[in-house]
């Protein structure tokens, strides 16, 4: 061991070595920069259209943006997005030879922006369900590389939010369970793996979305808990992921009237994201917004001194969704506050710093003699082995992510008891007709057919991706007065049915991709015995 030592020296001694070459070099760049082009590193917009045309030339000739997002509608075939990505970056250099963070929200399951050249994923609850952390790395890093490759260097992922409230409206299935230390490990695993394919992750929502009931897209959710509530519950992933290395943390747009004493949200709060996320977790990487034309935001606030309020707090990147009205009304609002000296230009330095370090360390630029070019991407042998076990990899995490609830008996029955299928889902319907004794109806009408005879048993089966309890109850009534047993089978968020008690009995994937739903029609077909219990999973469980 002790022959080790010297080693280990002389390996930290060269990894501060690079480290401090990539901060000298950011810095001698931030140096030569306008507070124009400082300004622009500091915002991440999205863009219009699908390949690179004069509004998006305009965009990027006219702010010099750090970043841009893709949504679906930026999207389409592999070749296709790999171009529109490559041109913008040509675009960036030429511009203002900075590089562009391309990044998205890849989350998984029902949470994804590209198809096309990525593997569809099931999200974090089918990971929490399977509780594996090997497994959450090797996703992360399948997909980090399959990103990569196309050109996106940010994932906006994972979230970090503990779902203990099974009413959130917007968490729920994007979460990794309502336990914080599963939720702890997963994320930093995920997160690693992610970031082991050089492509940046971005944790969030910090401090915690899962406790709510409230859509922060659409009004402001309030948390009433104290700060020591907050330690123990929502914080405890964030700490994990920060010293896991996570490159990036994405804020909340929540309330917490109880620590702050008014409603601000958490965005604009430098208790938060300076106090709390700078000096208590001592994060060093990227504070990034949540989209800044949120209601949560947009509805209380000028947009542009949200931004100016988020900056004061300790954002690095302002993040907002749209390419119109909000791109001049931000930037034109943080170069009027630096000019009148509301906001320090060494603030603004600090931020581009970070920009600029965490782009040149991750390979997105490459500095040469004062001129900046995108990096270029180089796959390894290892590399190559990870995206061989995509696949293998999707197929086991939905596999393993299929939960039971309530009596096995119904949902795994003995022979001779006949099993009813309704589904609209045309990959559940192939896989369910290749046992030939499974009955497939399209209404329950049909159902009733089936009334069964004295001493026999039959049990019919829902297929929902909708979490609406109301046809599962309808469902539910007629078995029970038909003297048939009654399953649901969700692929979607299945919180607001189990907590209204709608069925006896479910299978859950939390996922409707077509692995997941594949792998709900092999498990029904009993090629394999799904996970049970798991109250915590579930959300009934508060995080006390």
């Amino acid at each position: 061991m002790k022959k080790l030592f010297p080693v280990l020296i002389i390996i930290m001694m060269a990894a501060g070595c690079i480290q401090k070459r990539y901060t000298e070099e950011a810095a001698a760049l931030s140096r030569e920069m306008k507070l124009d082009w400082k300004i622009g590193q500091m915002l991440m917009m999205a863009i219009p259209g699908r390949s690179m045309n004069r509004d998006v030339d305009f965009i990027l000739k006219q702010y010099r943006p750090g970043g841009v997002i893709l949504f679906g509608y930026n999207l389409s075939t592999e070749s296709n997005n790999r171009r529109f990505i490559e041109d913008m970056q040509k675009a960036s250099c030429a511009y203002g030879g900075i590089p562009l963070f391309v990044s998205i929200d890849q989350e998984g399951g029902r949470v994804v922006r590209i198809v096309d050249g990525v593997t569809q994923f099931p999200g974090n609850m089918a990971a929490g369900v399977s509780g594996d952390r090997g497994l959450a790395y090797r996703w992360g890093r399948a997909l980090g590389l399959q990103l990569r490759l196309t050109g996106i260097n940010m994932n906006l992922a994972p979230a970090l939010d503990v779902n203990n409230n099974p009413h959130n409206p917007v968490i729920n299935t994007r979460s990794f369970g309502s336990d914080p230390r599963r939720v702890s490990e997963l994320g930093a695993a995920y997160l690693r793996g992610l970031q082991d394919s050089r492509c940046m992750a971005v944790g969030k929502h910090f401090p915690g979305h899962g406790d709510t009931n409230k859509d922060s897209h659409l009004t402001l959710p309030v948390i009433p808990y104290d700060i020591k509530r907050l330690e123990r519950v929502e914080l405890a992933p964030f700490r994990k992921a920060v010293r896991a290395g996570v490159e990036g943390i994405m804020t909340a747009h929540i309330a917490y009237p109880a620590i702050l004493g008014c409603n601000d949200p958490a965005t604009v709060s430098k208790k938060f994201l300076t106090g709390i996320l700078r000096e208590d977790l001592r994060f060093r990487g990227l504070v990034i917004t949540d989209d800044m034309e949120m209601h949560a935001i947009a509805r209380r606030q000028d947009i542009g001194e949200a931004a100016v309020r988020s900056i004061l707090a300790g954002s690095d990147i302002i993040l907002f969704s749209s390419y119109e009205k909000s791109i001049p009304a931000i930037f034109n609002a943080i170069r009027k506050a630096v000019m009148d000296k509301r906001i320090p230009e060494a603030r603004i330095d600090e931020s581009v710093n970070r920009i600029l370090e965490a782009k040149i360390r991750y390979g997105i630029m490459a500095p040469e003699k004062g001129v900046c070019a995108p990096g270029r991407f180089v796959l390894t042998e290892k590399d190559r082995n990870a995206l061989a076990d995509a696949d293998r990899v999707n197929a086991e995490l939905s596999r393993r992510g299929i939960l039971l609830f309530g009596d096995r008996g119904l949902v795994a029955p003995p022979a001779g008891v006949v099993r009813i299928f309704m589904t609209g889902n045309p990959i559940l319907r192939n896989e369910l007709s290749r046992k030939k004794d499974n009955v497939l109806v399209s209404g329950l009408g049909e159902v009733g057919r089936y009334r069964p005879a004295p001493g026999k048993k039959a049990v019919f089966y829902l297929h929902v991706s909708s979490p609406d309890p109301a046809p599962v109850r309808s469902a539910a009534d007629f078995c029970r007065k038909a003297g048939i047993g009654f399953v649901v089978v969700s692929s979607g968020n299945p919180f607001p049915i189990t907590v209204a008690g709608a069925a006896p009995a479910g299978l859950l994937s939390f996922s409707d991709t077509a692995e997941s739903v594949r792998q709900l029609g092999r498990c029904l077909n009993g090629e394999f015995r799904p996970a049970a219990g798991g109250s915590l999973l579930l959300g009934n469980e508060k995080g006390k």
